[in-house]
């Protein structure tokens, strides 16, 4: 049985890649695609324990559970920072000239 911790994605890749959000020259767009990899790698891991999980090739019921809510906390995240984002524009948008 393969146990690994929850603050490490499946996909080896990292939400907190240290790369790019301590790299000051980064652009907003390479940090925007690297998330949108991890979102994508995420509900593909979503998918595949879920498909796992119903043709009973699954090795335990926790990893289709685990990725599920993997996945859905991502998704809060994401519509958080989206609603933060808007919210902040709608702040500019509202200032004086």
């Amino acid at each position: 049985m393969l146990i690994r911790p929850i603050s490490v994605p499946v996909t080896g890749a990292s939400v907190h890649n240290r790369s790019i959000s301590s790299n000051s020259n980064g652009s907003f767009n390479d940090l925007f695609k690297h998330t949108l990899n991890v979102i994508e790698n995420l509900d593909r891991e979503l998918v595949a324990s879920q498909i796992d999980l119903v043709t009973g090739n699954a090795r335990d019921m926790h990893t289709a559970v685990l990725a599920a809510e993997k996945a859905s906390l991502t998704l809060d995240l994401v519509i958080s920072v989206r609603n933060k984002a808007i919210e902040a524009y709608q702040e500019i948008m509202r200032m004086p000239l």
